[in-house]
C-alpha cells in the first residue's frame, strides 16, 4: 500500500478548483505524486512521453488513473459518475489541474503537455479556455505549453460548427490542438480540414496493420503525407517494436508514442 504523507503541496490548489470542489482532498502520495480524493474516487496522473524523429522527448501525454476503495476503475467510469452527478465539466477541469500539478513537479520548461478533453465539454463553455488559463497561471504555466487532445471519433459526433468555433477560440489564447486516434473507424477529412489541428495522432491499430500487410504499409505512408500536406504534424501511436518504429520513421511521421519507448508512469524519468 502506498504511503500517504502530508507535506505542503509544491503548487497551491487553484482557488477555482477549491470553489468547484470544496470537499476534495489533495494529498502527496510517496509514489504517485499529487493525488486527489473526489466523488468517492482517488485520482492520480500517469504520463507517457512523445518523441520526435531524433528520439528526443518533446512532450508528455497525461492519463487519468482512478481507484475506488483501492481498486482501479476505468477513467470512463469516473467520468460517467461525474456525468450522473451533473459535474462533468468541473470534473474534467479537476483532472486537468491534477495533471498540470504533477507535470510541474518534473517537466523541463520547454516540454509540452497533452491533455485529453472531450469535444462535448468544449462546446458547453462560453469563454473558451479563460477559466483554465487562470488555473494554469496560478501553477506557473501558460496555454502555449498545453495541447488539448480531442478524440477523432468523438469529435465526429459533435456539431462541426460549434467545435470549430471552440477550437478557434482556444487557439487564439495560445492553446494547441491535437486530434487523437485518427483512423479509428471512419476518419472524416472534412472535419480535419475544418479544425486544422496542430497535431494528428494516428490510431495505434494502423501501425499494427502496416507491419502485417504491404498494402496497409503503403497506405500508412500515404496517409502521413496527406496529413502533412494539410499542414499538421503527424504522431504515430502504438509503437511497440523496433519494426513499428522503423515503419513510422520511413513513413515520414514527426513524432512517435508507445510502449516501445515507455509505459505510462506517475513520475517519468
Amino acid at each position: 500500500m502506498n504511503q500517504i504523507v502530508q507535506p505542503p503541496l509544491n503548487y497551491p490548489v487553484p482557488p477555482e478548483i477549491r470553489q468547484d470542489w470544496p470537499e476534495s482532498l489533495f494529498q502527496i502520495d510517496s509514489l504517485k505524486g499529487v493525488v486527489v480524493k473526489a466523488m468517492g474516487s482517488t485520482l492520480s496522473s500517469a504520463f507517457q512521453p512523445l518523441l520526435d524523429r531524433n528520439g528526443q522527448r518533446f512532450a508528455d501525454e497525461a492519463l487519468l488513473r482512478a481507484t475506488v476503495r483501492e481498486r482501479p476503475i476505468a477513467p470512463q467510469q469516473a467520468f460517467g459518475a461525474a456525468r450522473q452527478g451533473h459535474k462533468l465539466i468541473a470534473f474534467d477541469r479537476l483532472c486537468r489541474t491534477l495533471h498540470v500539478m504533477n507535470f510541474a513537479s518534473y517537466a523541463q520548461p520547454d516540454r509540452l503537455l497533452f491533455l485529453n478533453v472531450h469535444p462535448e465539454l468544449l462546446v458547453q463553455i462560453n469563454d473558451h479556455g479563460a477559466y483554465f488559463e487562470r488555473i494554469l497561471s496560478s501553477l506557473g504555466f501558460s496555454p502555449q505549453q498545453i495541447v488539448l487532445e480531442l478524440l477523432e471519433h468523438e469529435t465526429l459526433a459533435s456539431d462541426a460548427v460549434d467545435i470549430s468555433r471552440a477550437v478557434h477560440n482556444y487557439r487564439k489564447k495560445g492553446y494547441r490542438i491535437a486530434l487523437d486516434d485518427f483512423g479509428h473507424g471512419m476518419a472524416n477529412l472534412d472535419r480535419l480540414w475544418l479544425l486544422e489541428p496542430d497535431y494528428v495522432k494516428l490510431d495505434r491499430h494502423l501501425i499494427t496493420l502496416a507491419a502485417q500487410q504491404s498494402k496497409a504499409r503503403a497506405g500508412y505512408g500515404q496517409l502521413v503525407q496527406l496529413l502533412k500536406n494539410a499542414g499538421t504534424q503527424v504522431i504515430a501511436e502504438g509503437i511497440e517494436t523496433e519494426e513499428h518504429k522503423q515503419l513510422a520513421l520511413a513513413s515520414g511521421v514527426d513524432g512517435m508514442q508507445g510502449f516501445y519507448f515507455a509505459h505510462p508512469r506517475p513520475r517519468p524519468l
